[in-house]
Formats: structure tokens, sequence, C-alpha cells
């Protein structure tokens, strides 16, 4: 089950699983069809729930992009599974030495 919270340029999500406890939380760009914020809390990882609710959000949002950290593996596994591909970086962080 996924709950929405309306809102005019991003939907905030809350997701539960079939016994209603809340396991992660999605924010949705709504005009730029952007997943910008995706998290399944730990306890419930590789349960299969990652890539059962990107697939809902993709086919309710129509989203065509995501932001991912390049060290975060097991995200990017589900997002590959749920047919995104690695683009080319965009863009680099950068820290100051002091």
């Amino acid at each position: 089950m996924i709950t929405y919270r309306k809102n005019e340029l991003y939907q905030e999500m809350e997701l539960f699983n079939n016994d209603e406890v809340k396991i992660g939380e999605a924010e949705v760009d709504i005009k730029n069809k952007v997943l910008s914020r995706f998290v399944i809390y730990e306890p419930y990882q590789n349960q299969g729930y990652g890539t059962e609710f990107v697939t809902a959000l993709c086919n309710d949002f129509g989203i065509t992009s995501l932001w991912v950290k390049a060290d975060n593996s097991h995200a990017i596994h589900v997002y590959e599974k749920c047919g995104f591909k690695l683009g080319e970086p965009k863009m680099y962080e950068m820290t100051k030495q002091e």
C-alpha cells in the first residue's frame, strides 16, 4: 500500500506492507518525473519491496530518471531490475580541503 501527500511540485509517499507497517518513504518530482528520494528501511530490505514500490511509482507517475549514489550497489541493483540504466556522470561531489 502506498499513501500519498499532495503537493504541486512533489509527491511525498509513505510506503506500507500488507500488514500496514510503514517500511519506507519516497518522493517524486512530478513535473520532471524524477524519483528524488526513496528508502526502504533496513529491516525490510532484501524482501522485494524496493522493486515492487519502484515499479509501482514508475507506473503511477511515469518516472523516467532518478539519482543514486555511485557506491550504493544494492539500490543500483533494484533500479536496474526496474529497467533503469546507469548514465554518464553529470555532477561531481566536491569537498573543501582544510
